[in-house]
């Protein structure tokens, strides 16, 4: 029965591998249920009563929900007022960076702008996927649509166009992002970062 239900069976043997953790140092004799054992008298009893296959269907129909609609980046708010700043990308190496053949490229400590060799692209254009106008607005520009909002697969079949999300709100976090629309664009050697009220 375990056999046609692959993701109980991963957590069951998951389990049966950790247990190999524990055999470090004394052991002494366990007079409690066994996780492995509580999880396998779960797994019949569900079986018995005919209610594991409606606790598989109830965790895909989850992990569907959750990739046609992610999480929202929290704290994002429309812009109502437009700013723009710089980016500077440039890291501090913290070891030393060496060729092929063992020379170095860039010593421990020095600063290194990426941009001095890398180009940034197209630009990423940061909206709100559930604000019709900000879609529009994005899909008139050239540029990679990152959602920090909304649904990206009903998007894509919508308008046939890709767009991406802000998973975690990563790049919010990195470049101090507070509203949307935004657009982070290369200028020089630094990023250009706007948070745009006039999109029309």
């Amino acid at each position: 029965m375990i056999k046609r239900y692959p993701f109980l069976a991963f957590l069951l043997s998951t389990s049966i591998e950790a247990k190999t953790f524990a055999d470090i140092g004394h052991s002494f004799d366990i007079a409690e249920e066994s996780f492995l054992t509580m999880i396998q008298r779960r797994v019949q009893q569900a079986t018995s009563a005919g209610k594991l296959e409606g606790m598989e269907e109830d965790i895909k129909k989850r992990v569907k929900e959750r990739v046609l609609n992610p999480l929202p980046v929290e704290g994002i708010e429309k812009t109502q007022e437009e700013r723009s700043y710089y980016f500077d990308p440039s890291i501090t190496v913290e070891s030393d960076i060496r060729d092929h053949k063992g020379a170095i490229i860039h010593a421990k400590g020095t600063k290194v702008n990426p941009l001095k060799t890398f180009s940034w692209g197209i630009p990423l254009l940061l909206i709100d996927g559930s604000d019709s106008e900000q879609v529009s607005w994005a899909l008139a520009q050239t540029g990679k649509v990152v959602l920090v909002k909304g649904s990206p697969i009903e998007l894509y079949r919508k308008t046939g166009r890709r767009f991406y999300f802000d998973q975690g709100g990563k790049i919010i976090e990195k470049f101090q992002i507070h509203h949307v629309p935004a657009r982070i664009s290369q200028d020089g050697l630094n990023l250009l970062i706007q948070e745009l009220k006039e999109i029309k």
